[in-house]
């Protein structure tokens, strides 16, 4: 079955008119201060920023503030609407039409292959290659992939997440990761969190790094909460013919141990020796814990690349990307917690497009 495309999809909706705000004040007053060890297990790293050739931004939060924020508001509005549209899909999935295109997260063990026909292929190249830069972090309590062995349905952790959202409700625990040892200090350590909300040593954590070439790259603005305003931002302008959106994922067990310490978390994901190396790349949709196998995301044609391997990282590297989170000039106090993850999706709705890069088995 063909699908829709994104550009068909997003032509369908109408924009968002940008509307002028004022700069909310949810920066920090806090200074930042490195910990003393700052070595990293692996070899050497970089953000996924520094190792793209094509992206030449500075270092978030170095860029000087110029004016308006001119992505305020720039969010394409597509809700949420049903996976399928013919009621007889839990009888015979063989005979269902899909309300919209592929999805995410899912599975992304080496060798998988999803059940959905994609008539799109996800862009293999690195996203600043493509002039596209990162508009966002934020990150998923547990993890919304699954990659067998690595982070599954047999991943341990330090107890069922309690955080609740504003309405009372809990959020959605995705996947954990199999490193947490409740003998071995560095997963039980409690860590002083100065900048970043509701997180827990020892936890598992899905990071996201959302890339658009219609972002306000190597400004003030780049980085934007929520992140479909930094990923829309020059869409009036650009259109949907040259749009190209991304995510990067990675996925961690925080431990209170500063040689797992990288400091630039924010640029996008690590990469060298282990780091960002076994990737599974396809094409699916934005996440969280508002969707399901029910309710689906209408922003689809997106490209996923994802790290199969899970990796272990300081709390003080979340806390410092918390901290140039809250020095942005958009206010991210929105992103410095933990957000809720969706269900894997089903195979039925997961584009068989997958690219594989390294050679581990998971």
């Amino acid at each position: 079955m063909k699908l829709l495309s994104a550009a068909t999809i997003l032509a369908l909706a109408s924009l968002t008119e940008a509307k002028t705000r004022n700069l909310k004040s949810g920066k920090s007053t806090k200074s930042w201060s490195y910990p003393k060890t700052k070595s990293c297990k692996g070899g050497s790293t970089s953000s996924g920023a520094e190792a793209d050739a094509g992206y030449s931004g500075s270092k978030a939060g170095a860029l000087i503030d110029t004016g308006d924020n001119i992505c305020a508001g720039t969010k394409v509005e597509l809700p949420n609407i049903a996976c399928t549209i013919d009621a007889l899909n839990t009888v015979n999935q063989t005979a269902f039409a899909l309300g919209t295109a592929e999805q995410a997260g899912g599975t992304v063990t080496l060798g998988y292959k999803g059940g959905l026909e994609a008539d799109t292929d996800p862009i293999t190249s690195s996203y600043g290659e493509e002039g596209m830069c990162p508009v966002n972090v934020h990150w998923h309590a547990g993890t919304e992939h699954l990659s067998a062995g690595e982070y599954d349905e047999d991943g341990k952790g330090p107890g069922k997440l309690e955080r609740r959202v504003a309405e009372g409700a809990p959020i959605r625990q995705g996947l954990r990761c199999h490193h947490y040892d409740e003998t071995d200090a560095k997963f039980v350590t409690p860590y002083d969190w100065q900048y970043c909300t509701d997180m827990v040593v020892g936890e598992t954590y899905e990071v996201h790094w959302p890339h658009s070439n219609m972002g306000a790259c190597n400004t003030a603005n780049q980085y934007q909460t929520p992140f479909y305003d930094g990923v829309f931002c020059k869409f009036a302008e650009m259109g949907l013919a040259a749009a190209k959106i991304g995510v990067q994922a990675q996925i961690f067990t925080i431990v209170n141990d500063e040689d797992y310490y990288y400091p630039n978390l924010i640029d996008g994901m690590i990469v060298g020796g282990e780091y960002g190396v076994h990737m599974t790349k396809y094409t699916g949709s934005t996440t969280g814990d508002s969707r399901s196998n029910e309710m689906c995301s209408q922003y689809a044609g997106i490209t996923w690349q994802v790290d199969r391997k899970c990796h272990l990282i300081s709390a003080s590297s979340f806390d410092k990307m918390c901290a140039d989170m809250l020095s942005q000039k958009d206010d991210m106090s929105g992103d410095v917690y933990p957000h809720g993850s969706r269900e894997i999706v089903a195979d039925h709705l997961t584009a068989d497009n997958q690219v594989f890069e390294g050679n581990r088995k998971n």
